[in-house]
């Protein structure tokens, strides 16, 4: 298209901004019309952005297109943790949405590799038909397989109101100690993804095919890591489970750093504090879904957008942020996954002393 590669970058930026913000409508108007109608017009959005992206002619054709994409991609999102938050409770949500994180583990699994043959076999339009196809598909199931979870006499109207319905979501504690551990882990994920294919081709001159074996093995371990938490959570916790994967990602932040200051930039000194962290990860999303969640009954879906404006909105900016510094080693990586843990855990001992004092407030084992 005759572009630069920063234009090329826009597509996927303006994509995840708009996928975190973007909940921040869809989700108290999910809880205004409910969940299977917004979810099957997401859905169509997301089926015919797609089919627009594979016939863009100029790059502003394909960032516009991008952002319709980015439409129905959050409002997809946004409804499954409404749905879910709609059917469970407690422990039981945070299994749940380990579970859910297991199946989206998928993605950088299979994602890079089938974009790779698609592209290799015929252009890059292929990937974007594939995800037309993946959209049709969608439609059907939810069209006739999802059911409304959330009834007529359950469902809030969006007004004036919803700046403070916002406001009081962000003055729980409880919501912002999860949230903020969801999106310290979603942050060092984001990072690693957008670093690596620099740092395996240019820095460490590595063939470029190796790119999609390591973003594979990052979705295995996220997937492992989401298995786990939803084996755990509903004996030890929500606030334990996410408690273990703010530190594991402090202690992947500590390796990572001492490793490139002895031995500079390697490797597997890269990607293995990496794979601590995406463990972290998975288990402080999951666990951290289902707590941030908890207080929120009826109104699920404006709770959930602003989770997820946390976990992707936020998380996008920290990471496009991190890289404006020079990618030489990895040390914008571990600095990100120092500070955002050691703030998550902060926050997670402050909900823990308020469990403490105040056992009957919150309804969460540790």
């Amino acid at each position: 298209m005759h572009t630069t590669p920063f234009m090329v970058q826009l597509t996927l930026s303006l994509f995840i901004l708009i996928t975190g913000f973007g909940q921040l409508i869809i989700g108290p108007l999910s809880d205004m019309l409910g969940r299977k109608k917004l979810l099957l017009i997401s859905v169509m959005f997301l089926l015919i952005g797609s089919l627009l992206c594979a016939n863009a002619s100029t790059i502003d054709n394909l960032i516009a297109f991008r952002i319709i994409q980015a439409i129905g991609a959050c409002g997809t999102f946004v409804i499954a943790f409404a749905i879910v938050r709609d059917a469970f409770d407690g422990a039981q949500s945070a299994q749940i949405y380990s579970f859910l994180n297991c199946m989206i583990a998928f993605s950088p699994i299979l994602g890079p590799i089938i974009g790779a043959y698609l592209d290799l076999q015929f252009d890059w339009r292929a990937p974007f038909i594939f995800l037309t196809i993946l959209g049709i598909i969608t439609a059907f199931l939810v069209f006739f397989f999802v059911k409304e979870s959330l009834p007529q006499e359950k469902r809030k109207p969006v007004d004036r109101h919803i700046i403070s319905t916002y406001g009081n979501i962000l003055k729980n504690l409880q919501f912002i100690a999860y949230s903020v551990s969801a999106t310290a882990g979603i942050c060092a994920f984001f990072t690693f993804f957008s670093m690596t294919p620099y740092i395996i081709t240019v820095v460490l001159k590595l063939p470029e095919i190796s790119i999609g074996f390591y973003f594979g093995v990052a979705g295995i371990t996220f997937m492992i890591g989401s298995v786990f938490s939803g084996l755990i959570v509903s004996k030890i916790g929500t606030l334990t489970t996410t408690i273990i994967g703010a530190i594991a990602l402090l202690l992947s932040g500590i390796i990572m750093l001492i490793l490139d200051l002895l031995y500079g930039l390697t490797l597997w000194g890269f990607v293995g504090p990496s794979m601590l962290f995406t463990f972290g990860c998975a288990l402080t999303t999951g666990a951290g879904a289902g707590g941030a969640m908890e207080p929120f009954g009826e109104s699920s879906g404006t709770a959930a957008a602003v989770f997820g404006a946390m976990e992707f909105g936020v998380s996008a900016l920290i990471g496009s942020f991190v890289m404006l510094w020079p990618i030489k080693n990895a040390l914008p990586l571990a600095i990100e996954v120092l500070i955002t843990s050691i703030l998550s855990l902060l926050f997670l001992f402050l909900l823990y002393k308020k469990t403490q004092r105040e056992p009957s407030a919150i309804p969460l084992t540790i």
